[in-house]
């Protein structure tokens, strides 16, 4: 097998299409969508790289993984690598959305510059994504009851875990990285171990497939026992959870990232800076000869009125010179 075969990407994609159709089908909230909406994550906009396209992602991951898998891999199947390479999640609050705002183009670039500042001066490649929290409670650091939290997922290397580390923490000190409630954590390092690299890669590269929930917790000391303040009140903080996503949700989500694409939802940079410019030639190399060479559905529809304008004197004058249909034997 190979690197791609091993992210299993095919396999998350397939499941996630089936189930975007399911909800497109039983959601209560299916009344919400245009008429255009049950066409997007279908086949023939895989060049498109729409972030709600599992064609798309099957296409990005494709690319993706081949170039890391040279990178990292020199060709193999990702079951060992040639260097040490970092899982990181970087959240920070000021990227929380209500599920109703369609980001503009500004809006995603202020959050992807937020986003990976903390690693502008390492080599990484990583996806925004966001992760929808479905029911807030008081106490949280947003307003509001549900919110798309826009996160950062990115593969980091060039740089000791320790260093990595020590950056991220003092930026979390200075509050420019913040959870969305206490007792969760803003930023998260984990040495990808061998073999275990398609696995994150797979995860870099998903579709939202979860729903979020927080819920009231004691804080407790590295003992286990409950922390109290001074009053002798127990100190609380937020658990998170997860589950998967109802129909209803999946359709939240479709609305919130319908004009999305994968390419603008990317970040890079240093090593990784060349490696997603080619990755974006790739994946899109086929875009304008499939545009030029295909034509779309309005166009066809022009065509074929215009085709049958052009027919229909001639056939209305052939029509008028034949034999009577009263008298078959005319026809003979």
């Amino acid at each position: 097998m190979d690197f791609y075969s091993n992210t299993r990407i095919d396999y998350w994609q397939s499941r996630q299409h089936s189930a975007l159709r399911r909800a497109f089908e039983k959601a209560r909230s299916r009344h919400t969508l245009s008429r255009g909406d049950p066409e997007l994550p279908k086949p023939k906009f895989k060049y498109d790289l729409l972030a709600v396209n599992s064609f798309s992602r099957r296409r990005w991951g494709e690319v993706v993984s081949g170039l890391l898998s040279q990178l990292f891999c020199d060709g193999g199947d990702g079951s060992t690598h040639n260097q040490d390479v970092f899982f990181v999640s970087l959240m920070d609050v000021r990227c929380a959305r209500s599920p109703e705002d369609r980001l503009t183009a500004d809006d995603l670039e202020l959050i992807k510059n937020r986003l990976k500042y903390g690693l502008r001066v390492y080599s990484f490649i990583g996806m925004i994504e966001p992760a929808y929290f479905v029911d807030l409670q008081h106490g949280v650091r947003y307003n509001g009851k549900r919110c798309m939290f826009w996160h950062l997922h990115a593969l980091v290397w060039g740089v000791s875990r320790k260093e990595l580390k020590k950056r991220l923490r003092k930026l979390v000190r200075a509050g420019y990285y913040s959870a969305i409630a206490d007792g969760l954590r803003a930023t998260h390092i984990r040495k990808i171990k061998q073999g275990r690299l398609p696995r994150h890669v797979a995860y870099l590269l998903k579709s939202p497939c979860k729903g979020y929930r927080l819920s009231v917790c004691a804080k407790k000391d590295q003992l286990g026992r409950p922390i109290t303040d001074a009053s002798g009140a127990v100190v609380q903080q937020f658990k998170q959870g997860k589950e998967d996503l109802r129909h209803g949700d999946r359709i939240v989500i479709f609305q919130a990232m319908k004009h999305l694409h994968l390419d603008k939802l990317a970040v890079a940079g240093g090593e990784g800076a060349k490696l997603l410019k080619t990755v974006k030639r790739l994946a899109l190399r086929d875009d304008t000869a499939l545009r030029s060479c295909v034509p779309g559905p309005i166009e066809r529809k022009r065509r074929r009125v215009a085709m049958a304008r052009r027919w229909t004197p001639l056939f209305a004058t052939n029509l008028a010179v034949l034999p009577s249909a009263a008298s078959p034997t005319s026809m003979l």
